[in-house]
């Protein structure tokens, strides 16, 4: 199980992108036979600029490790509006998210032998669209970033 330093070094690395401004440009899930599941944010990660450069982009894959839940709650014609731009981002070892999941969802419905801390080793991660674009929500242990193929 990981330590209280390792999720302040996750949350240190995740919180320390430039994220506003930048985009999202794809969510994708894969699903593997072995029961498995990949969650991977694709993005155009806005490089720090002195005030007078202008602004640049690197596209870039984030794939969170471990992760356990997904949520989003995204207006398409919002995000097509304002080309899914990031107005901030942040990751916690706990937050309200984790503590809705863990009420609502992980009791409600037990999918295996939970032990008692059900979220123990998992952050949240949340990632906030300009207005009207909505945000997305991942609970997972880890994340790795990438640059995009």
């Amino acid at each position: 199980m990981p330590n209280a330093s390792s999720a302040n070094t996750v949350a240190e690395r995740f919180n320390t992108l430039n994220w506003h401004d930048s985009e999202v440009r794809g969510i994708v899930l894969n699903y593997f036979r072995r029961g498995a599941c990949e969650l991977v944010l694709r993005v155009d990660l806005s490089a720090p600029k002195l005030p007078s450069e202008p602004e640049t982009f690197t596209f870039a894959k984030i794939r969170f490790l471990n992760a356990r839940f997904f949520h989003s709650d995204i207006d398409l014609l919002g995000i097509a509006c304002c080309g899914g731009d990031i107005s901030s981002a942040r990751c916690q070892a706990d937050s309200q998210f984790m503590r809705e999941v863990a009420l609502q969802r992980i009791r409600a419905f037990n999918l295996r032998p939970q032990e008692d801390e059900e979220l123990a080793g998992l952050k949240h991660f949340g990632i906030y669209l300009c207005n009207p674009s909505g945000e997305i929500n991942i609970v997972a242990e880890d994340f790795e970033l990438s640059a995009a193929e």
